[in-house]
């Protein structure tokens, strides 16, 4: 054998270009292991245009349905659970949050967008925080809960909005310092400001905020009714503007007035479920209103309905619609002994067929607090 070393021949390097598309395949431990080798991939591997795209990519594997449970008990706060359900398969998988609830604590999901799960909790049931968290990347961020700053009397809960074409968030809460205040107060937090210094007065019709929210393009859109009339509660939606920091009354037609209604989005529009039923049969509208700066135009984009208890239209996924069919019973000569079933199925307006995804029963009486769309990303808190 010779002692003389082999040469040693550079190997060349790879365009920029093929490397960020190698790296688009990866898993994400490969991401993150590569971002800690030095600045260069740091910033190239946790760019706008890298996460958008890595994003997208992983949308085609599938997304998750979260589904937070409870109890009507506050006493019972600290046993509310969240399942995570495959929203293709129906198959159900834990999901576990990275805080720890006594007995006396508590948490609601603010909301969940590109990844990224804004979570208020108490682990001890007295001082409550806020949490940014993304399940992928083990990231969290502890956020100090605007209570703490304002003290209000009144609070009416949070949300999560996107700026768009960015990977910055803000966190919305509307308040009144006192029950006499004439109007509401609205402080926005933001992931690069990281504070609450932004407060701004709200409209008078602006009396709430509800949690089954949408947003779409840096605004944010919920559905409220005016109280002037105790037995003709006029419902209208709210949408505020990130950008121009304004608020719009959007009233609905007489013609898409029902009994109950939701917001979703499909194909990045907004649309309203507006659903009659009764005991026997149940008929849903799906209509889409185009939000201008004048008048907001209404179309009907379809219709259906069936003989059977109503199923809750929840939330679009795709062209398909994800709908809940919620039922309490109390058996019969058993004191306080109830009985909750959740039907969750995938409906296809084009084909008109319901496809079952998962059903469960609980022997008591338990709620659906919130659902939730859930795609995995690398979006940073």
């Amino acid at each position: 054998m010779s002692d003389v070393p082999p040469i040693s021949i550079p190997l060349p390097e790879l365009p920029d270009e093929l490397m960020l598309d190698i790296f688009h395949r990866a898993d994400a431990s490969t991401i993150l292991n590569a971002r800690s080798t030095c600045r260069s991939w740091r910033v190239k591997l946790s760019s706008y245009d890298f996460q958008t795209t890595l994003a997208q990519r992983w949308k085609h594997h599938g997304c998750s349905l979260l589904m937070h449970f409870c109890y009507p008990s506050s006493l019972m706060n600290s046993v509310d659970w969240v399942m995570r359900m495959d929203a293709s398969s129906g198959y159900t998988m834990p999901f576990h949050f990275p805080f720890l609830l006594t007995y006396e604590g508590w948490f609601h999901i603010i909301g969940v967008e590109n990844g990224i799960l804004c979570i208020r909790y108490s682990s001890m049931g007295k001082k409550s925080y806020l949490l940014s968290w993304n399940p992928v990347s083990r990231k969290s961020k502890i956020i100090q809960d605007p209570v703490y700053i304002f003290q209000p009397d009144l609070v009416y809960l949070y949300a999560l909005v996107y700026f768009p074409s960015t990977l910055d968030y803000a966190i919305l809460y509307i308040f009144k310092q006192t029950s006499e205040s004439p109007s509401s107060s609205l402080s926005i937090y933001t992931s690069f400001r990281r504070n609450w210094n932004v407060i701004i007065t709200c409209p008078p019709y602006v009396v709430t905020l509800d949690a089954t929210y949408v947003t779409l393009g840096g605004s944010i859109y919920w559905l409220t009714c005016s109280v002037d009339d105790d037995e003709r509660r006029s419902p209208y939606i709210v949408c505020f503007s990130l950008l121009s920091n304004t608020f719009q009354q959007i009233f609905i037609p007489r013609q898409a007035l029902a009994h109950c209604y939701m917001l979703m989005l499909l194909n990045q529009k907004v649309c309203l479920a507006s659903s009659t039923h009764d005991e026997e049969v149940f008929s849903t509208s799906i209509w889409h209103v185009a939000v201008t700066e004048e008048e907001p135009a209404w179309t009907r984009l379809f219709m259906y309905n069936g003989v059977a208890p109503l199923f809750t239209p929840a939330i679009f996924l795709d062209e398909d619609i994800i709908e809940i069919k919620e039922r309490h019973f109390e058996e019969d000569g058993v004191d306080d002994s109830h009985v909750s079933h959740f039907h969750i199925c995938r409906y296809t307006p084009m084909e008109k067929t319901r496809r079952t995804l998962h059903w469960v029963e609980y022997e008591d009486n338990v709620r659906i607090r919130s659902l939730h769309v859930y795609y995995e990303t690398l979006y940073p808190v």
